[in-house]
């Protein structure tokens, strides 16, 4: 096989193709480290995305949580044949009215402080 010029510079540019790629390799393997890293790291996304993050998060809580069913009473009462027997509904007393109208309030408060905190230190570490 004849060796021309141009293969010669072929050969050339290609050995300094691979002197740049080999120069050039660490420091691409360091970017994608990082990119990696930020794609795993929810406080990044939570900083980038607070808002869609907890509106799923919000959803996929309201998913998991069982509802709460109220036992039903059954009261038997003596009937004739032509009756039928319905169950009465469970009824609240006053105090636990009370209760879960202070633990309603109780948790929007909580929450509306949780959520002051967490855009307290998000804006924190934004401007940092």
């Amino acid at each position: 096989m004849a060796t021309t010029l141009a293969t010669k510079k072929q050969s050339a540019a290609i050995k300094q193709r691979m002197a740049e790629i080999r120069t050039e390799l660490p420091y691409e393997v360091d970017d994608a480290r990082v990119r990696v890293r930020q794609l795993t790291d929810w406080k990044y996304h939570m900083s980038r995305h607070p808002l869609p993050i907890l509106a799923g998060a919000a959803a996929i809580g309201f998913l998991i949580v069982p509802s709460k069913r109220t036992p039903e009473r059954i009261v038997i009462r003596e009937t004739s044949r032509n009756d039928s027997v319905a169950p009465e509904p469970a009824k609240k007393g006053l105090m636990a009215g009370i209760a879960g109208t202070v633990m309603t309030l109780a948790i929007r408060q909580a929450s509306t402080v949780a959520a002051h905190q967490i855009n307290r230190i998000l804006t924190n570490r934004s401007s940092t």
